[in-house]
This record gives structure tokens, C-alpha cells and sequence, in this order.
């Protein structure tokens, strides 16, 4: 009923009360998915993030080519793998020829 009202708050305290973990992870990246499809970005990785899945979230903001978003997630959720990231990412730039 949530869910389908968009009330995400609401949802997310019923589910992690009442459903097992692996059953709500389940249901919000589904609806993650569905806010990602619609170009619904900031909806879409709030689900993510809730559902405990930020390589979900980054691997959304790289693939809408948003790489600034992509870049703050690594930054808090995969700082070890920041410096790689830039580099993975300078290289794909540079093969689409975007110098800039």
C-alpha cells in the first residue's frame, strides 16, 4: 500500500519490521530499478542505498554517464577503490574522445 502510494519512509518501516531482510532488500531494488528506468536518479539510489546496495547505485550513475554522482558514492561507500576509479574512468573518456 506504501509502495504503491510512493510513501518510502512508511514502506521501509514496515518491511524491515515485518519481512525478513533478504524479502525487503528484494522489494527495494525492484523499485529501485523501476526509478532508475523512469530517469528517476535520486530515487533510484535512495532505494539503493536503504537496500544496503551502494554498487547498485554507482554502477547506475556510471552507466547514465552522471559521473560526478558516481564519483561522490565511491568517495563514502568505496574509498579504497577511488583512485582505480578515476583511472578506469579517464580511460574510458579518453577512448570516447572526451579530452575535457
Amino acid at each position: 500500500m506504501y509502495v504503491r502510494a510512493n510513501k518510502w519512509d512508511q514502506a521501509y518501516q514496515v518491511i524491515t519490521r515485518y519481512l525478513p531482510e533478504s524479502e525487503y532488500t528484494i522489494i527495494q531494488v525492484t523499485e529501485a530499478r523501476k526509478f532508475e528506468g523512469e530517469g528517476l536518479f535520486k530515487e533510484a539510489e535512495r532505494m539503493y542505498l536503504s537496500a544496503h546496495e551502494p554498487d547498485l547505485a554507482i554502477n547506475m550513475y556510471k552507466k547514465a554517464k552522471m559521473y560526478d554522482h558516481m564519483i561522490r558514492l565511491v568517495m563514502k561507500f568505496r574509498v579504497d577503490l577511488l583512485k582505480d576509479t578515476h583511472h578506469h574512468l579517464a580511460q574510458q573518456l579518453e577512448m570516447e574522445n572526451n579530452l575535457k
